[in-house]
């Protein structure tokens, strides 16, 4: 996807003011729902301004004038993605490991059928629906002794977590046969020599072939989400408990 001019300084797309027409031919919620549908439909590598220019029935230079650049398109659909996190109602009042544990499956939830929308949330630029998303998780650790910077690194903590497991999970390219059994010779050539008495307690039966299956996150499911999303949020109850 081409920006439109790489060396003017950009200003943050919520900065400025919706295109000034009384009535927008488009608005910036269906552009950004236009492209989500393509990256959905056709893979996030499909989606550039003139598909999506395509996609919405305008001239690609006009599109440009609603949304100017690459970063612009990402953050109108990070905002979107986000508004299916907090939804048109507010919860009430939860307590910080409930809503932290909400984060993570809400983020793992999106990701799984869009492994894409990982890079997407990854935009800096926070819009409506993520100051509402960030405001309800920061509501829950008003509570706890964390100040503000480790209140925000905690949400990071778990977002990094569903963003390394869906890399790993739902890596694109799947091992062959002839790939694992290649890598299982390999390891039982190095555990003759005796120097990893660790890794040859992880084979079962001396199943090599099943130890390197086992190493491909690919076969990664909700279980294995779920038990590090709860080490991760017991550590930070010890943490409070500490205190």
């Amino acid at each position: 996807m081409s920006t439109h001019d790489q060396n003017q300084p950009r200003t943050p797309v919520w900065v400025r003011p919706a295109p000034g027409v009384r009535q927008p031919r488009f608005t910036r919620e269906q552009i950004a729902k236009a492209a989500i549908s393509i990256a959905e439909t056709e893979g996030f590598a499909a989606l550039s301004m003139r598909r999506l220019a395509e996609e919405l029935g305008a001239g690609t230079m006009t599109l440009y004038h609603y949304v100017p650049s690459k970063q612009d398109l990402l953050a109108l659909m990070n905002d979107e993605i986000l508004g299916e996190l907090v939804g048109p109602d507010a919860e009430p009042d939860i307590g910080w490991r409930e809503a932290l544990a909400g984060l993570g499956r809400g983020l793992r939830a999106i990701s799984r059928h869009r492994p894409w929308a990982i890079t997407v949330l990854g935009s800096k630029d926070i819009g409506p629906n993520g100051m509402r998303a960030l405001e309800r998780v920061l509501a829950s650790l008003a509570g706890t002794p964390f100040d503000a910077a480790e209140k925000l690194e905690l949400i990071a903590l778990v977002s990094y977590y569903v963003a390394g497991f869906t890399a790993q999970a739902d890596a694109a390219e799947e091992p062959g046969e002839e790939w694992i059994d290649g890598v299982a010779a390999f390891v039982t050539s190095r555990l003759e020599t005796g120097e990893y008495p660790h890794i040859q307690q992880l084979l079962e039966g001396g199943d090599a072939g099943a130890f390197v299956r086992r190493l491909d996150n690919r076969a990664a499911g909700d279980e294995q989400f779920e038990r590090g999303l709860t080490r991760i949020l017991d550590g930070i109850g010890a943490e409070l408990a500490r205190r």
